[in-house]
């Protein structure tokens, strides 16, 4: 048998053998594969894990933050409020640095309760509650002899700044590490996927030998890769709209007035928009003029009287006007109309209320203004019922001390003035005077010529008396075509003055009711004073009331003095 011959019974023991081999070493490629994928997960899990805990950390220091600034503003407020009490004496700013002393402890509570998890803050949490307790107590017997609260502000203050040190530091040390986890994950996420790859092409190598499948699985990784890519920069830009979504909602729940609420949108999208302009429109309540309330950057924007005016107003429905998209304009331009821009109606509880008006001055501004479309919608809704809410409430408030027919105040609110302007008046040693009028042959007027006229009669007479009167002064509807008007401040002749340039301005009225005129109108006006005429509200309204019966019974369409009036009888 010569050397080179191989037996074939050996040759097939090690085809077998090398059989067994290549066995092995795919089934140890995919148990390592495996192992590997789920260490991998258990990585990843942890790192995310990790990582979701550091941005906790890093909201709640956040939170702890804004409680502190909050408590500061209350701290000076009750300051602010105490000297302003001090100085005007006016109850409602003593009642104001009350409340705000009372929300500063309550804030207190909820800073402490937010840094028990804290054994650094529990010294100034404790000591910042007692600190405002101090505060509340003093508020609460302070009086307009009492030395300001200067001390315990500045105590409450110096606890609140050096509770804010120590979050800021804290603040900054979590932001630090939360950036380390983030970067750790993204590194471990990428060191990983080249191994994964690298893995799946061994054993696919082992399996098919097949370097299409390879190239292929490659590719898929990449577009994988990618799609991670992408969704880590849309995690990104989604918490970056949810922390602008919630500063915005604060903001707009810390608004009082409506202009705040303009501003604070406007501010708001700003920020959600940066590099676009715009403007706030409200459409006015007899929806026949929409007015630019607020705006951001340099829009081409202006007062138009007609809502058809701008074409998503017209159709109820959000419009793109751009080149490829819609080559109508809208015509409430006074220039240029620009080349994109987007109109958005603002709508509340189902009616529109104005217009969001977005202007991109570059194409590359209309996809990301495109990519923000759900937080824009959003933040329309929020703004949207945030004017409704202190519309209404205005609105009710209005209700509640005016007379739906003159405008005038109720009777209500003229009783609860009067008490007021009379305690002022007491204590700055001024003279006060109260007018009661009533419009003479009224009831035979209103019989004659029908309820229509009365109430235009009605009306005009409150013209009149708005027309006449300081801003100071407080004129009142008492009932049914009896008024009441206050005078703070003033004199027996300015008063006797201002009644009669009412009388003449009566006499001259002319008006006019469905298709008649109508004129030859008076009045009869009685004066009572204060402190003379009487020392209670219910005594000085008889006075008045009795010298506006001299009036009557001495021919009506003239004032009569309380004192004069019965000085003789």
């Amino acid at each position: 048998m010569s050397s080179g011959f191989i037996h074939p019974a050996v040759r097939t023991h090690k085809g077998l053998s090398a059989s067994g081999n290549a066995v092995r070493i795919i089934v140890a490629a995919f148990f390592g594969a495996v192992l590997f994928t789920l260490g991998a997960g258990a990585l990843l899990y942890s790192n995310t894990q990790r990582l979701t805990n550091a941005a906790e950390r890093v909201q709640h220091t956040q939170d702890v933050l804004s409680s502190l600034q909050r408590a500061s503003l209350l701290a000076e407020r009750v300051l602010y409020r105490a000297r302003l009490y001090s100085l005007e004496k006016d109850d409602d700013n003593l009642n104001l640095a009350r409340s705000a002393a009372n929300n500063l402890v309550t804030s207190s509570a909820h800073i402490r309760a937010l840094v028990a998890d804290n054994p650094n803050q529990a010294a100034n949490s404790q000591s910042l509650s007692a600190c405002a307790s101090h505060l509340s107590d003093t508020m609460m017997q302070f009086s307009e002899h009492s030395e300001l609260p200067a001390k315990q502000v500045q105590d409450c203050q110096k606890t609140i700044s050096l509770m804010s040190d120590h979050e800021q530091l804290l603040l900054t040390d979590r932001t630090a590490s939360s950036k380390s986890r983030l970067l750790t994950s993204i590194s471990t996420e990428f060191f990983l996927i080249p191994i994964s790859i690298l893995c799946l092409i061994v054993l696919f190598a082992l399996l098919l030998r097949d370097a299409i499948v390879l190239q292929g699985n490659t590719a898929v990784a990449q577009r994988v890769n990618d799609d991670l890519a992408r969704s880590v920069s849309a995690l990104e830009e989604t918490a970056r709209e949810s922390e602008l979504m919630t500063a915005a909602r604060n903001e707009l729940q810390l608004c009082v007035e409506v202009e705040q609420v303009y501003a604070t949108a406007a501010t708001s999208f700003a920020r959600l928009l940066p590099g676009t302009s715009g403007s706030l429109y409200m459409i006015n309540n007899s929806r026949n003029h929409v007015e630019v309330v607020s705006s951001w950057g340099q829009p081409n924007h202006e007062d138009f009287n007609q809502p058809e005016a701008c074409c998503s107003l017209r159709s109820g429905q959000p419009r793109w006007r751009q080149p490829g998209v819609s080559e109508i304009h809208c015509s409430h331009f006074s220039a240029a109309a620009p080349e994109r821009y987007h109109c958005r109606p603002i709508v509340a509880y189902g009616n529109t209320i104005g217009l969001l008006y977005l202007q991109c001055d570059t194409a590359d501004l209309v996809p990301r203004v495109t990519g923000h479309m759900d937080a824009v919608r959003q933040l329309i809704q929020i703004t949207a019922l945030a004017i409704a809410t202190l519309n209404l409430r205005t609105k009710l408030e209005n209700q509640s001390i005016r007379d739906p027919l003159t405008n005038l105040f109720n009777r209500h609110f003229m009783q609860i003035s009067l008490e007021r302007e009379m305690t002022r008046a007491r204590r700055r040693k001024q003279i006060m005077a109260v007018l009661m009028l009533d419009a003479d042959h009224f009831k035979r007027f209103n019989d004659t010529h029908g309820h229509a006229a009365g109430d235009a009669v009605l009306k005009a007479f409150a013209d009149i008396f708005r027309s006449n009167i300081r801003s100071e002064d407080i004129a009142c509807r008492y009932g049914g075509e009896e008024f009441t008007i206050i005078l703070p401040d003033t004199t027996v002749k300015g008063a006797c003055d201002r009644a009669e340039s009412i009388l003449s301005a009566i006499a001259d009225l002319r008006i006019t009711a469905g298709h008649q005129s109508y004129d030859g109108f008076s009045v009869s006006i009685g004066i009572a004073f204060f402190p003379g005429d009487g020392e209670s509200a219910e005594e000085l309204l008889q006075h008045a009331d009795a010298a506006l019966y001299d009036a009557k019974h001495n021919g009506r369409n003239q004032v009569c003095l309380y004192e004069r009036a019965f000085s003789t009888k």
